[in-house]
């Protein structure tokens, strides 16, 4: 199974392109083999707690993960998961 990870904003300074990530049957088996890829994410995507910060936004093939199961949110073969930081401007 395959899922596919897109980061966006500031996160595109660490991975500027979209990740393939294989045999991750949640999202919290997803970030952990990110993080594995890009050990800089550990300190954007976890709080100090190890959790997933919670200012940030997951989706799931559209659907924020909030609404879902959270990271244990199941996957299926060739989910878009898209991961936003929190932006501020004016």
């Amino acid at each position: 199974m395959r899922v596919y990870v897109k980061l966006f904003a500031t996160l595109q300074k660490i991975v500027n392109s979209e990740v393939i990530i294989e045999d991750a049957f949640n999202v919290k088996e997803v970030i952990q083999k990110l993080i594995k890829r890009y050990p800089l994410l550990e300190g954007e995507l976890l709080d100090e707690k190890f959790a997933l910060r919670d200012d940030y936004i997951f989706l799931v093939n559209g659907r924020n993960i909030y609404f879902l199961d959270m990271e244990n949110t199941l996957l299926q073969n060739d989910d878009k998961i898209r991961i936003f930081p929190p932006i501020g401007g004016g």
